[in-house]
């Protein structure tokens, strides 16, 4: 059902304004317009990513970490919420997997091996 489906690799990174991906494409790195989103949910994505971005800090060593429990719980609610807007903006074009955990390496994976 799904191969003709683009699939959009839903998690953060540093720098990024928005955590959309998509492999085997020539720019990898998407942003919202690459797929025609509201102007809401891309407003949302990219305050989500600054969010992100200010808050998952550099911890001593060479892990990232939280600043509050609040912030990150707010993360992961607001992530959901902005995860579930985007399969439904999507729908019938492509797929979107969240990858924002348990990717070999990453940061959501670290994040992961803490809680």
């Amino acid at each position: 059902m799904g191969d003709h489906l683009r699939k959009i690799r839903y998690f953060p990174d540093f720098g990024r304004k928005s955590p959309l991906w998509e492999s085997f494409t020539d720019k990898y790195a998407m942003d919202p317009s690459d797929y025609g989103l509201s102007d809401e949910l891309s407003r949302r994505l990219r305050e989500l990513m600054s969010f992100w971005n200010s808050h998952f800090i550099d911890a001593p060593g060479s892990d990232f970490e939280w600043d509050s429990a609040e912030n990150e719980q707010f993360y992961w609610t607001e992530g959901d919420r902005l995860l579930e807007r985007l399969r439904s903006e999507v729908d019938g074009i492509a797929i979107v997997l969240d990858e924002r955990r348990g990717r070999p390496g990453s940061i959501a994976e670290a994040t992961e091996t803490k809680r």
